[in-house]
């Protein structure tokens, strides 16, 4: 009689275990679904890129049309980033509370329509509403992907490179939608650009939200409502968290960072035009920015493993000082390609980083709000930056002390993050185990 016979594994004095068999060893193990959360996340990020890279883009046009003042118009770009500001703070909040599926069904159900609304723009005041609530719309789209995506990833392998695939949604919101609506601009005019641009935000995040699934640490809510008690007395109150030094040294660098990137992303096109350069040129390279932050993002993965956090923010503060301070010299296609090839890369490097350093540090239990209140932080008080640098040039007619200016921050907040302290992820309930953490660099 055949009879088909395994190998046995025999351990002195105990039972025989079976060896798996081939069949065994070559079964499909099921996909992670934090991938797919990826991949939803990565598309909320994409609309980011969407609303904040095309405004330099709608810039000109606004600007031709009305015979506004760059002021005026940077104040315009100014309200929607307050806008964003302060609705990121609430829908962290409800996201670490509930779950992001229903902030990001009611940020796409919103936004839509507000920018479509920019379409009907006539005069100042509308340009400064509209966009407002426009901002308000879409604050969403930066604290709960990036929350949500580090919660799926707690304690597990490639948690920074899942991170840094979600943000580099941003840069690539920006390379396609940048030339894109530059296109419909120029074939259609600005308005229909807004409604496109309303419809196409609408439709992508509205997916993304329907993809969103619970956390595993999430799933369970009744059990751990059962011992709310115990649960909130060993969390750390979210005023003493906001307190410390780690973040306030966090949002100071954000700051930093993100008045330089909210200045280039309004002025970097007048500024090329200014010098002889096309427009639908400046505007390729205003999308290649967000484009070369792509690699950038994903670097910044990898180079969390290798340097931790807090050094691989340090490395890109300090590139993108020498690109600003390399700026005023640009007066060549060539010079503006090099220009935005180096603060590309390091602005995706930055942009990974700041988030990576808030997981590590505070945990994951109240991430989304610490990372809207850092973000809100951020573009409110930033949002002065467009408009003071219009300011600036409307009297000076130059915008090369804005930039030397700008250059000598990011240098500050280098040396900023390399001071850095994280010792309160010892001390927090939920710190972040992802690699790329400062204890354990791999």
């Amino acid at each position: 009689m055949n009879r088909q016979v395994r190998p046995q594994c025999v351990l002195q004095g105990r039972a025989h275990y079976p060896l798996p068999t081939l069949t065994d060893m070559t079964a499909k193990q099921p996909v992670f679904y934090g991938w797919f959360i990826v991949a939803a996340c990565f598309a909320a990020t994409l609309c980011v890129g969407e609303v904040l890279w095309s405004f330099g883009v709608f810039f000109k046009a606004l600007e031709t049309e009305f015979s506004w003042s760059r002021s005026l118009m940077s104040s315009g770009y100014t309200a929607l980033l307050v806008g964003q500001g302060l609705s990121g703070i609430l829908a962290g909040r409800l996201a670490d509370r509930y779950t992001a599926r229903p902030v990001l069904l009611a940020s796409a159900l919103f936004a839509g329509p507000a920018i479509a609304l920019c379409s009907q723009i006539h005069t100042p005041l509308q340009l400064q509403g509209f966009l407002f609530l426009s901002g308000l719309a879409t604050g969403a789209t930066i604290s709960v992907p990036t929350s949500t995506v580090q919660r799926w990833f707690h304690g597990r392998a490639h948690g920074g490179i899942a991170l840094a695939i979600v943000m580099s949604g941003i840069g690539v919101g920006a390379l396609v939608f940048a030339p894109l609506l530059n296109y419909v601009i120029a074939s259609f005019g600005w308005r229909p650009a807004f409604i496109a641009a309303g419809a196409v935000f609408f439709s992508i995040l509205g997916i993304a939200a329907l993809m969103m699934r619970p956390s595993p640490s999430e799933r369970d809510r009744s059990s751990r409502q059962s011992c709310d008690s115990s649960t909130e007395r060993s969390r750390p109150p979210i005023g003493r968290l906001l307190g410390t030094r780690q973040f306030a040294g966090v949002a100071g660098i954000t700051l930093i960072a993100f008045l330089t990137f909210q200045i280039l992303l309004v002025h970097l096109v007048p500024y090329a035009t200014d010098s002889g350069i096309s427009t639908h040129t400046a505007a390729v390279a205003l999308g290649l920015v967000g484009g070369f932050s792509v690699p950038g993002r994903i670097m910044s993965g990898f180079l969390s493993e290798k340097l931790g956090w807090r050094r691989t923010l340090a490395f890109a503060l300090l590139g993108a000082s020498g690109a600003l301070l390399s700026l005023p010299m640009v007066d060549q296609v060539w010079m503006l390609y090099c220009f935005v090839a180096l603060y590309g890369l390091c602005h995706g490097i930055r942009a990974v980083a700041v988030l990576g350093v808030l997981g590590h540090v505070f945990g994951t239990r109240s991430l989304g709000e610490l990372i809207g209140i850092t973000v809100a932080i951020a573009q409110v008080l930033g949002a002065l930056g467009p408009y003071m640098a219009g300011y600036f040039f409307d009297q000076l007619r130059t915008y090369s002390i804005t930039f030397i200016a700008l250059g000598a921050l990011l240098a500050l907040g280098a040396l900023l993050a390399l001071k850095l302290k994280t010792e309160l992820a010892a001390d927090t309930s939920g710190a972040s185990q992802n690699p790329g953490n400062e204890s354990s660099p791999r």
